[in-house]
């Protein structure tokens, strides 16, 4: 009966974790299911209605009954920053004619929403939540490879996304995609490294992350990249030492790993030999993309371009936040006062959030804004060192993309920002309050890990 009952629970806690990917990553099956299957092409209602099915999935039988301490400092500044955002919309806003009140308006709720559904949520989903992720990106990825195949207007060489509104192939949104084969690299690395895995569920891992380093070569976005290249060097430096590289040796030696790594090598060895065009295809991708780079890396140092007489030159993506450097500049020279309350709501995209922050919603903002990831920063680097749970560490790896986007793409209102960010208000900073056996080291749990509403049942 006990056996049955923890089966249940379990079943539960991968309900809220389907309800939390789908708010954090729902966008690459969502467009799936509205773009490539024909559902609602272009509709931003199935939208809405698939995130709002999101929230109702997070929904605890508890709800209301027991909270569970979040990070109040985080909590304060995320909350802050998103009143100081609707309250600049509404009264101080820097566009003229804005007409997306609307929209803004319930994408903010969603925020507050999720961020309330998550502080109800048990901390038990820790022990299900990297499985779930690792499953739920493997399935959107097979969404996104079998949206290229049905494409008529995809070639190789553009940028793996799916088209949106029957558009060209610039109307997807290839950001989208990376963000879940990153999280997807992310959750499998975990399940790898994990000892207790079982073998079957370390080969759905190793495959499936496999599968997530293509579709990261094939979605060509810079922030996914340098992020994944971010978080190998921080695992190494927190990670590879001498005893952990015995303990990892003796690990290898036995049987199971052992399977696992000669399966594993016959079967990538088998898939190339057999579709040898694709190895091709990842070759000239990821050939493309340094010399893309390189060219921005020359025209930097104000170089030729390679093997070239003429002068390289940044790609837009770069030359927009070039752009946005000197509007930043020659606001500091010339109206630096502009900056103490900030031009107001969505005055300009600068593609550097951290920045429109600043220049959007003044000093208070950037502190606001800055705080939170700030903090996020902080414990980001403190669970690398001490790995005291798969989820705190699974957010402070995805994080790392966080933190590169804050730099790179995006704008601070939007919430690719915000339901991470949430996720991160209620579980980072807090590993202390959960119970010991949801980490894989022995650790004191703190007695004050949720506060009780009702007369029920602390456990």
């Amino acid at each position: 009966m006990n056996s049955f009952i923890r089966f249940v629970q379990t079943l539960d806690y991968m309900r809220m974790v389907v309800g939390i990917c789908i708010l954090v990553d729902g966008y690459p099956l969502i467009f799936f299911f509205r773009e490539t299957l024909k559902l609602a092409p272009g509709s931003t209602a199935f939208t809405a209605a698939a995130l709002a099915g999101g929230l109702v999935l997070m929904v605890p039988f508890t709800i209301l009954r027991r909270l569970y301490r979040p990070n109040m400092t985080m909590l304060w500044l995320g909350v802050g920053f998103l009143l100081l955002s609707i309250f600049y919309m509404f009264f101080f806003n820097g566009v003229p004619g804005f007409d997306e009140y609307g929209r803004d308006t319930i994408y903010f709720a969603y925020v507050l929403i999720f961020l309330f559904l998550l502080i109800n949520i048990p901390n038990d989903i820790i022990r299900v939540f990297v499985p779930i992720v690792v499953l739920f990106t493997l399935v959107s990825n097979l969404g996104l490879v079998y949206s290229l195949i049905t494409d008529p207007t995809w070639a190789i060489g553009q940028r793996a996304t799916i088209t949106l509104n029957n558009g060209d192939e610039g109307s997807g949104n290839p950001h989208a995609f990376s963000r879940n084969a990153f999280m997807g690299v992310i959750a499998c690395a975990i399940g790898l490294f994990r000892p207790q895995t079982n073998i079957l569920f370390k080969l759905v891992c190793f495959f499936a992350g496999l599968l997530n380093i293509a579709v990261l070569v094939l979605t060509q976005t810079r922030s996914a990249i340098v992020a994944l290249i971010l978080a190998v060097i921080l695992f190494m430096y927190f990670n590879v030492r001498p005893p952990q590289i015995r303990m990892a040796v003796r690990g290898l030696v036995k049987p199971v790993p052992i399977i696992i790594m000669v399966l594993g090598f016959i079967g990538v060895i088998f898939f190339f030999q057999r579709y040898y065009t694709i190895y091709l295809v990842l070759y000239d991708y990821v050939s493309s993309f340094m010399e893309r780079n390189l060219e921005n890396v020359y025209a930097l140092l104000g170089q030729k371009a390679q093997g070239t007489d003429y002068k390289a030159t940044l790609d837009d993506s770069a030359a927009n936040r070039s752009v946005s450097a000197t509007f930043l500049q020659n606001v500091v020279i010339g109206h630096m006062h502009m900056l103490v309350f900030g031009y107001g709501y969505k005055y300009t995209y600068l593609d550097v959030p951290l920045m429109e922050s600043f220049t959007n919603q003044g000093i208070l903002g950037l502190l606001l804004f800055g705080g939170i990831n700030g903090m996020a920063s902080y414990y980001a680097v403190r669970i690398m060192r001490t790995n005291p749970n798969d989820l705190s560490v699974f957010l402070a790896y995805f994080y790392l993309l966080v933190f590169v986007q804050l730099f790179t793409n995006g704008r601070p209102n939007e919430i690719s920002f915000w339901f991470p960010l949430a996720l991160m208000i209620r579980f980072m900073g807090v590993e202390h309050l959960f119970p010991a056996y949801l980490s894989p080291k022995p650790i004191v749990a703190n007695q004050d890990q949720f506060v009780v509403i009702s007369t029920a049942e602390q456990t």
